[in-house]
């Protein structure tokens, strides 16, 4: 078995979907609550990329601040001991790295290796599976023949991709994918 595995951090391992909307509002009031987030680039509807470029940035800046999700140690705990080498990957800029092992850490979150760009696929060479809320991301590992699987969300809720309700739910798949 290939040992790798990616794991998303924004809505996989903490809601970063309710710390964005929580700046996001503030700049902008007419931003639809999260529940109306219909498409995974419901954003794009919003002509100031600027401002939401910066409430992006905002948020992973200050990562440090907010929690896990309550299973997520759990989780990455558990694919720890099957053995699996844990890619932490995440689409922000180069300049959240810092904070971004730094909130890792603090929560004591365990990984092997960080990967910070606009590009995850570029991990999917010898990888096992993609855990990811992104239907793009999800997609990819699909065509890639990767097992993929992520938290149920309203921008994602409408694919075919294998979707949970909680990180517990999660594993369980991946467990099942290792006995196929």
């Amino acid at each position: 078995m290939n040992n790798r595995i990616v794991v998303d951090i924004d809505n996989t391992l903490w809601d970063f979907a309710k710390a964005w909307w929580e700046y996001f509002k503030d700049v902008d009031p007419d931003v639809p609550p999260i529940e109306l987030w219909d498409r995974w680039h419901f954003w794009e509807r919003y002509p100031d990329k600027k401002m939401l470029h910066d409430t992006l940035k905002k948020v992973h800046l200050s990562q440090d601040k907010f929690l896990p999700y309550k299973g997520a140690k759990t989780f990455l705990t558990s694919l720890k001991k099957k053995g699996f080498y844990i890619i932490i990957a995440s689409h922000r800029e180069q300049e959240a790295l810092e904070v971004t092992l730094k909130w890792l850490h603090q929560h004591e979150l365990p990984f092997d290796e960080i990967h910070i760009s606009y590009d995850k696929s570029v991990l999917f060479t010898n990888c096992f599976a993609v855990i990811d809320d992104s239907p793009s991301v999800l997609q990819k590992a699909e065509e890639a023949g990767i097992v993929r699987a992520g938290l149920l969300n309203p921008w994602n809720k409408g694919t075919d991709h294998p979707l949970f309700d909680s990180l517990e739910e999660v594993l369980g798949y991946i467990e099942g994918q290792l006995q196929s």
